[in-house]
């Protein structure tokens, strides 16, 4: 079993270190050119890809996609809630504690975990934690929500295009399978880098109270991911997709957009690495519990 566990989890945290250790270093690492490419081009090839893979059994996945809404506005409002309740600054700590690290983390354990069709499931719960992102958490921080927010959330083109292939029964074109697999494949490792060059960029407060409201935030996603699993009755792949998916660490775009908003960026930046360094621990002992 540890052996197994060490095979699942090492890929994705020996990436994010070589990623940390980079940037330590000195070496330069273009962030926000990755990023780009991660979020414009790499995130609709996966998003493509992911998709394809479920095929048929897209329209089955349905119930997961409305499970994961589910998890996503009960993260939401007991974050809100939380935030309210010990008068914590609300727009910073609602958008960092409702949100899950489901694409640099999720997607790449989900895969190494529960295998392809556990990564489709994990894809299919990062594309829409993401239009929440780039909307509704966009709404929060700014104050300001547009139409045009929606065009930014560039995987709509990815399942848009997935959609049509599928529900049109049309068998996509070799070539377009082979290119987006390609840039699909290397996404995710780009995804890890980032996350690791992101997080040894941060600057962190020490606080004893940001080590408490972090392990809240890890104990509130394992906790809605396991209510909401057996709410909509899951067993297998999907329960366990649904939960790791829902206890991830903070979103490193929290913190993008607490810095660029100027919601409490500090304390952010302090969540997202107290969230991932339990994460370390969390992680294994939950793979433990679902495997």
């Amino acid at each position: 079993m540890i052996s197994e566990l060490f095979n699942i989890v090492s890929p994705v945290f020996f990436i994010a270190l070589i990623g940390y250790l980079w940037v330590k270093q000195g070496y330069d690492f273009p962030t926000d050119f990755v990023t780009r490419i991660n979020m414009n081009i790499g995130a609709p090839c996966l998003v493509f890809t992911g998709m394809m893979t479920l095929g048929d059994g897209l329209l089955e996945a349905g119930s997961f996609l409305a499970a994961t809404l589910v998890s996503i506005i009960a993260l939401m409002a007991i974050s809100t809630l939380f935030a309210l309740a010990f008068k914590l600054p609300a727009r910073a700590y609602i958008v960092s504690l409702y949100s899950t690290n489901s694409g640099n983390m999720g997607i790449p354990l989900c895969l190494f975990a529960f295998g392809q069709e556990g990564m489709s499931l994990a894809i299919a719960y990062f594309a829409l934690s993401a239009m929440f992102q780039f909307t509704v958490a966009l709404f929060i921080s700014h104050g300001n929500l547009s139409a045009s927010s929606l065009t930014r959330v560039s995987m709509i083109y990815g399942i848009a295009a997935a959609a049509f292939f599928i529900l049109g029964d049309i068998e996509a074109p070799k070539w377009l399978m082979n290119t987006t697999e390609l840039m699909a494949g290397v996404t995710i490792p780009l995804m890890l880098l980032t996350l690791g060059a992101s997080l040894a960029r941060l600057k962190l407060e020490n606080s004893g109270r940001m080590v408490l409201i972090s392990a809240f935030k890890i104990a509130m996603g394992l906790s809605i991911g396991f209510a909401i699993s057996t709410l909509f009755g899951f067993t297998g792949v999907e329960r366990n997709v649904l939960i790791m998916q829902s206890s991830m660490p903070v979103a490193i775009f929290s913190y993008l957009l607490a810095t660029q908003y100027n919601r409490s960026p500090n304390d952010v930046a302090t969540m997202i690495f107290i969230t991932t360094l339990m994460s370390f621990i969390t992680v294994p002992l939950l793979l433990t519990y679902l495997i």
